[in-house]
């Protein structure tokens, strides 16, 4: 096999020169003629009321007002902004309990900022003023907080279909008792010799994406609904919004505009049907509705907060035995992704290490908080936070080196990934663990750190995580791709992939180029939203696994035909044919050849010679084709090791050195790969040490700002080093695997670790913030003699 000479490569990104001279064009950018302007009046001063009264009468009559739009003014039909429910089954949508649950405009407020009604106005300007003047009476309802709370008898109940307020648990049906894995853990983990046990709270993180929501909407003459939208996934957002307003799939047109990062904050609708119904309002007319930066922080579903309860059982030896976990999180107002991170939580569990027995019940209440749903990882920093702290606590106990215990216990080929029956195809966990801790000096800081004195106290750590490339076989993994050769031998490929800021369209188009053997500049991308193939979205690390084999199988197509027309022009199989530098040639004699565009030209202008009849060559312009469904998720490892140094006086964590060494099978663009792994450690840092949002005791947001919310910045990040492991996987395009979500995970566990091993003292809440360090020291002391 001849090596690539584009995959592999960072090829410059196929978005960079717009985006630095600003020509990149983001939804609030955009302007149509006869422009109209959105405006949601949304409830901040309860998170839990009834709307007694509604009195719209002077924002109507409010300068430039053109319309305003109360419950009774839309659809009546409920909503489930997550798109899970599209991604599964009728059977096992049943089977989950989903459920829509909500309004365009509410009369039950569930969280803060629910949204009541709308104003269109002929600027932002008289749409605002226009707000101000909306009447509306409350009846405060109790807040709850927290699952305890919510499920309390006498509760106020979010919705008859989900008693007590618990909005999924893992179904029986599937899994028995309730529980995920298998085994008896009772019995395993009373003859266990160690048993280590914690309950551990994970923090409601926001992803802090730069691009605040934007929207513009139409309903046109011809009874068309387009919406210009960022979403991660347009071509769910159509059967969602055809869906909310019975309209037929073929007269709603999703137009992506560029994403200003994602995250999971645009992982299925936001505000799309407010704007849409809007725009239904005044037909003809399109409405922008934009989002200011304390709004959008209120109404984008950010990461699961709860408690969640583990206990590890091992053998003397350090053998594992068994694993016991329970995961309940605070859901926000409404249902959407209640069923997900409650499942994958306990999936990342399941599928990291070798516990013969092991137990997982998760659940999800409804709560008060903002909105819950995607956010990069899913699950997996909730687990990682939980599982490598008590991995950790049980070494230290065993008397085993951390890393040793990690390389001889995670699974790896052959064993069942996150989901049951799914075995690990390819795994290079082993070399991620000794590179990272030849490249952090493990051996030598674990030993010199070990007795400290003083102010300053250093401490390394180290976690490891799986992932996925995809989420088959629990939810649908499907990509359209269509592949075509223009006549002068140049390609266009046509798919419905979101690219984040990624990078996923630059390597989609390595990919094509390698696989085609044209020039990269000779490929070109049309992401033209929903007119484009089918294509589930941007979600669970999938893009570059499954749209990137999508668009090697269309473009294989392609390449077949068109050395199939080769063959016939040089008397020569097609199997005996290569390509070089856009001509096809036999590869036992290369003289014999033909150019690229000879085929494809003819193809496309096939004359016939008046005189004779006759025509030359094949007829048609050859374009490939591809519907495709993923046989496997071939899961990513990784391993994270981190060097802290806390200051006991004050309570501060300041992180100096991070190495993070990722299985990746094949990095199509190393320069990407790296991009993503660093950008990840930035939120896995958040997450662990500085971020959450905090809520009043009537569920109000406190900190939903940039002002207020402690996001690590340039200043605050650590040295960074970023190894890639390249064990080519069997089944991803080019052996390549996932790499979007994983970078995020494993730093929060190193971090947790390394000021395990600077103080002595364990912290089961995050962030871990300078408040709790000096809380944990006045209350624990500080070992002489770090674990």
């Amino acid at each position: 096999m001849k090596p690539e000479s584009i995959v592999g490569t960072s090829a410059q990104r196929v978005d960079v020169k717009d985006k630095v001279t600003g020509q990149a064009q983001y939804a609030a950018d955009i302007q149509l003629p006869g422009m109209l302007y959105g405006k949601v009046v949304r409830c901040w001063e309860h998170a839990h009321a009834r709307v007694v009264r509604l009195d719209l009468s002077a924002a109507a009559k409010s300068p430039g007002v053109v319309k305003v739009l109360g419950p009774a003014d839309v659809t009546a039909n409920k909503y489930n902004s997550s798109v899970l429910d599209l991604m599964v089954s009728e059977p096992m949508h049943d089977l989950l309990g989903d459920i829509d649950d909500q309004a365009i405009f509410t009369t039950h407020v569930k969280y803060q900022g629910d949204a009541i009604c709308g104003i269109i106005a002929k600027s932002e300007e008289a749409a605002e003023r226009a707000a101000a003047k909306v009447i509306v009476e409350y009846e405060p309802l109790p807040v709850y907080l927290t699952a305890e709370a919510s499920r309390q008898p006498g509760a106020v109940q979010f919705v008859p279909e989900k008693p007590g307020n618990r909005a999924f648990q893992l179904p029986e049906p599937m899994f028995p008792d309730h529980a995920l894995g298998g085994g008896d853990v009772d019995a395993a983990m009373r003859e266990a010799d160690v048993v280590v046990e914690d309950v551990f709270y994970v923090p409601k993180q926001k992803q802090c994406q730069m691009e605040p929501h934007a929207y513009v909407a139409k309903f046109d003459n011809a009874g068309r609904l387009t919406c210009w939208t960022s979403s991660q996934m347009p071509k769910l957002v159509q059967a969602k919004l055809a869906k909310l307003f019975d309209l037929p799939m073929a007269r709603v047109k999703i137009n992506a505009t560029v994403i200003g990062g994602g995250f999971g904050a645009r992982l299925g609708l936001i505000s799309e049907p407010q704007a849409c119904a809007m725009a239904l309002a005044v037909p003809g007319h399109p409405v922008k509705l934009q989002t200011l930066r304390e709004e959008d922080w209120a109404i984008s579903p950010s990461r699961h907060p709860g408690r969640y309860w583990m206990k590890l059982g091992f053998k003397k030896d350090g053998t594992p035995v068994a694993c016991d976990a329970r995961f309940e999180n605070y859901k926000g107002g409404y249902y959407l992704d209640a069923s997900g991170t409650a499942f994958t939580a306990g999936a990342w569990l399941s599928g990291m290490y070798k516990f013969p027995a092991l137990r997982y019940r998760g659940e999800s209440y409804f709560t008060n908080q903002g909105l819950t749903g995607a956010f990069r990882g899913y699950g997996n920093p909730q687990t990682n936070f939980a599982l490598e702290q008590l991995i950790e606590r049980a070494c230290a106990q065993l008397g085993i080196d951390p890393v040793e215990w990690r390389k001889k216990w995670h699974k790896g080929v052959g064993d069942d990934g996150w989901c049951a029956g799914v075995t690990y195809p390819s795994c290079a966990l082993d070399e991620c663990l000794d590179r990272g801790a030849a490249a952090i000096d493990w051996a030598e800081k674990r030993r010199r750190y070990a007795n400290q004195t003083g102010t300053l106290r250093r401490g390394v750590g180290v976690a490891v995580m799986n992932h996925t490339s995809g989420a088959m076989p629990m939810l649908l993994e499907h990509t359209a791709c269509t592949v075509k050769l223009n006549e002068d031998a140049t390609a266009e490929v046509i798919f419905a992939c979101s690219d984040m800021g990624q990078g996923s369209h630059t390597a989609l188009k390595q990919i094509a180029a390698e696989t085609l053997g044209f020039p990269f500049d000779d490929v070109q991308l049309a992401s033209p939203g929903s007119d484009a193939g089918f294509d589930i979205g941007a979600h669970a690390s999938r893009t570059l696994y499954v749209g990137g084999a999508a668009v090697k199988a269309a473009c294989e197509d392609a390449k077949r035909q068109l050395f199939a027309r080769a063959a016939d022009r040089l008397q020569v199989p097609a199997d005996q044919l290569d390509i070089r530098d856009k001509k096809i040639f036999a590869k036992a004699d290369p003289q014999r050849s033909i150019d690229v565009e000879a085929i494809t030209r003819g193809g496309v202008y096939h004359f016939v010679d008046p005189m004779t009849g006759e025509t030359t060559g094949a007829p048609g312009q050859i374009q490939g084709y591809v519907s495709f469904f993923p046989p496997h998720n071939s899961p990513p490892f990784g391993a994270s090791f981190a060097e802290v140094e806390v200051d006991t006086e004050t309570g501060e964590v300041r992180v100096l050195d991070v190495v993070n060494t990722h299985d990746i099978g094949r990095a199509i663009n190393p320069a990407a790969v790296e991009g993503q792994l660093e950008g990840g450690i930035q939120q896995g840092l958040g997450f662990v040490l500085t971020e959450e949002t905090y809520y009043d005791d009537r569920g109000r947001m406190l900190n939903n700002s940039f002002t207020d919310y402690k996001m690590f910045g340039p200043s605050d990040m650590p040295k960074i080093t970023t190894i890639l492991v390249e064990d080519a996987d069997p089944v991803g395009p080019f052996g390549a695997k996932s790499v979007g979500e994983s970078g995020l995970v494993s730093p929060i566990g190193a971090v947790a670790n390394a000021i395990y091993h600077a103080l002595g003292i364990q912290f089961t809440e995050a962030p871990i913030t300078p408040e709790k360090v000096l809380k944990g020291i006045r209350e624990k002391g500080v070992a002489q003699v770090a674990h």
